[in-house]
């Protein structure tokens, strides 16, 4: 077994519990095979200094790092991440063999600095929908150059999609590039043995809520155009949800929205086991984790085509729609309420277990790590 030590730009703390949710599922997976160290460092302003956080969950060994921000710009930063760092070497005397960065921007210099000054290799999973366009996001020349680099060094570059890997390419980043897709728990993420004959038929959406990326003014607006009665679209997430709960109010439609705060990963489980369909209408993604949580529920979805969802999907997992069009989604929303009978759960989980499960996504790092360690 290899020690690898994984660091991310994003990653659940008590800051944020679910930023980069699916970095942790994919240190599970790898914790399989492999001794897994997470190193996190995350801002708070109301610690007084730096705090060490370390714990162990499952296989992994996680140690996140609080700081103060001071003054002068990511100079906190650099002295959290030595701090961690030096607590992770004075507790664990087997050598780093290989660090698995995720999320390039912008915390690809964490690895830099341990390939320049311990020489120890990375490789790097991304999943920023960023990469598709990062003309939008008004980069600094130092990220575009930091980026860059971080290509360069690299050992490899794991895209989770095949679209991502195009649009990196693309943009001129060039690597040595093994798609690994997002990993699901499909021991929590299981079918319920009842979801064809539940009553009310019932519309799930989860996700950070965050209307201009995942427009879900769009899918109520298309909820409210559904003719058929008893019907339920509940919307669960992590971001603000007066505004939705406001617009329920409006709603001209004798169905009813349901709306829920950031709930636990088991009970995130639970409502897509009992949801007849998955609803994602995202005006851009990459590889949703939710709509793979979905199907290894044995949930149908309907979904945008965009980002690599299209590469998820096929015509017994779900339907796909054009991103903004609201007309489509009712139409596709009415369709899937009537043909709900085709689709078999069973047949539906077995794409996820094949595809997507710990043993699958924590074997194909295995192959990576053995390659460059």
């Amino acid at each position: 077994m290899k020690n690898i030590l994984f660091l991310s730009s994003w990653f659940p703390s008590k800051i944020h519990s679910t930023l980069g949710n699916f970095v942790k599922y994919h240190a599970l997976a790898a914790s399989k095979f492999n001794n897994i160290d997470v190193l996190y460092i995350v801002a708070d302003d109301s610690v007084s200094g730096y705090q060490i956080d370390s714990f162990k969950e499952n296989n992994l060994f996680i140690t996140i790092v609080y700081f103060k921000r001071g003054l002068i710009k990511y100079f906190n930063y650099l002295i959290a991440f030595r701090k961690g760092l030096k607590f992770l070497l004075s507790k664990n005397t087997k050598k780093i063999d290989l660090v698995h960065m995720n999320i390039m921007h912008p915390g690809i210099w964490q690895a830099l600095y341990l390939k320049f000054f311990y020489k120890i290799p990375y490789i790097v999973s991304e999943n920023w929908h960023g990469f598709q366009d990062l003309s939008k996001y008004q980069l600094s020349y130092f990220q575009i150059k930091l980026i860059e680099l971080g290509f360069k060094k690299s050992s490899m570059i794991c895209p989770v999609s095949n679209q991502l890997k195009k649009c990196m390419i693309k943009s001129g980043f060039k690597a040595n590039y093994s798609i690994i897709p997002n990993v699901v728990n499909t021991n929590i993420f299981n079918i319920n043995s009842d979801k064809v004959t539940r009553k009310p038929f019932t519309f799930l959406h989860i996700s950070t809520l965050d209307d201009s990326i995942k427009n879900v003014a769009g899918i109520i607006d298309a909820f409210e155009k559904l003719k058929q009665p008893n019907l339920i679209l509940k919307i669960i997430g992590d971001g603000p949800v007066d505004w939705i709960i406001d617009r329920a109010k409006t709603l001209k439609s004798p169905n009813t929205v349901i709306v829920n705060k950031e709930m636990k990963h088991q009970d995130i489980a639970k409502e897509m086991q009992l949801a007849n369909v998955f609803v994602l209408f995202s005006n851009i993604e990459n590889l949703p984790l939710v709509l793979i949580e979905s199907i290894s529920c044995g949930t149908p979805f309907i979904s945008s085509n965009v980002g690599g969802v299209s590469e998820l999907h096929n015509n017994e997992l779900g339907i796909l729609v054009e991103a903004g069009n609201v007309e489509e989604l009712t139409i596709e929303m009415n369709n899937i309420i009537k043909n709900f009978n085709i689709y078999n759960p069973q047949k539906i989980r077995q794409f996820a277990m094949e595809k997507y499960s710990d043993e699958v996504v924590g074997k194909k790092f295995n192959d990576l790590y053995i390659q460059f360690c």
